[in-house]
Parts: structure tokens; sequence; C-alpha cells
């Protein structure tokens, strides 16, 4: 590896490795070799196992006896659970930040909404995703708890396949979009309740529709 900078190997590894998980390359059930890995990268097997075990903290990666590290497959129950969290979490953040949002944040996320509409009509489901990505975390960041933002990605991360199943389906597709703007308009107005209410069942949608899908998304990984 090229120039560290202030980062350690370790933090390459994780940084490279966290990047393949959330772009979908490695899938759920994917085994992670450590030594294949250090291979890879040009690193030895120590800060391979280091960045594994930070991204096994963060809940990307599980340990398996006699496979080791593999990327978790999600049960209906942690699906539900999960989303379940998230909504809450989400719900709260997009309250508060209905209080305090700024006009700038309120441009960005038009910006991030255009660009989102310009990747469905282009059938372009991976910008889809970044952008439904950026959307909500744009919103969570406009908010004041720090820590209550950082909890949300994190549960955003351990989800983020799930982008790619949504957006492959039209009909969720225009669902979704719906949502957003609903949410980006109460944000508008300042009213939390209304935006946090749209969260809701922007949740319960996106968890019930992917609890539908689960079994066909399983036989293609």
């Amino acid at each position: 590896m090229a120039d560290l900078g202030f980062r350690t190997k370790a933090d390459l590894v994780h940084e490279e490795l966290r990047g393949r998980l959330l772009r979908g390359d490695l899938k759920p059930g994917d085994r992670v070799p450590i030594a294949t890995l250090a291979r890879e990268l040009g690193v030895s097997q120590i800060p391979v196992r280091e960045g594994i075990k930070r991204l096994e903290a963060e809940g990307l990666l599980a340990f398996e006896t006699h496979k080791g590290a593999v990327v978790p497959r999600l049960s209906g129950t942690d699906i539900e659970e999960t989303f379940a969290i998230r909504a809450e979490l989400e719900g709260l953040a997009v309250r508060n930040a209905a209080a305090v949002i700024s006009a700038e944040c309120l441009a960005e996320l038009r910006t991030i909404l255009d660009d989102m509409a310009h990747a469905a009509a282009t059938g372009d489901a991976r910008a889809y995703g970044r952008g439904n990505r950026a959307f909500h975390l744009t919103i969570y960041r406009c908010q004041p708890y720090a820590r209550l933002t950082t909890m949300i990605e994190t549960l955003w991360d351990q989800t983020d396949w799930c982008r790619r199943i949504f957006a492959r389906d039209e009909e969720s597709l225009a669902a979704s979009a719906g949502e957003h703007e609903a949410i980006l308009a109460a944000l508008a107005r300042g009213d939390g309740e209304a935006a946090e209410t749209h969260l809701h069942e922007q949740k319960r949608r996106s968890s019930a529709w992917l609890l539908e899908h689960l079994d066909t998304e399983e036989s293609r990984t």
C-alpha cells in the first residue's frame, strides 16, 4: 500500500473492505479469507485481522466456525427488528431536523432528489441507491444529536445491501420517490410530526417489501 498518511494499515483495510461491503461487491453469505485479502492489499494478515474485527463490531461481518469471517445473512426477524429500530431512531432525527433545518440544507436535499429522479429515469439503480442514502443521512446530520446520527449510520450500513433490491423494482422506486418528496415538503414547513409520520410509513413499507422479496434475493446470492 502506498502513502499511509495518518492512517494505519488496519485503517486502510477497514476502509477498503467496508467499501466493498457497502457497494455490494461482497454479498450475504460470502466468505472473507484473511490470507487472500492480505495478498490483494499487499499487507500482512495482522492488519487484515484488525480491520475485520472492527467490521464485526459494526455488524458488517460475522465469524462462523470453520468458515471464518463471512458477510451475514439477515433473517426475517433480523430485518423486522432492524427496520423497527431504524424507524424510531430516524423518526426522532427527522423530527429534530425539522426544528432547525437551514435553507442551505433544504437546497441540498432538493438537489439530491433531483439527481435521484434522473437516476430513476435512466435506470441507474446504483446512483439511485446512493442518493437515497445521501438524502436521509443529510437530514440526520442537520440535527444536533451527533451520537444519534452515528447510531443511525451504523444501522444503515448493516442493511445497505437492501438498496440493490429496492432499486430493481419500478413500483417500489415510484413509492420511494413520493415518500421522499413528502418528507422534504414537511421539513420545508418545519412540520416535524408530519416528517416523522412519512418516515415511519416509508420504513414500514420498505420492511414489508423486503420481507416479501427476501427469498428471491437469497436465491441470487
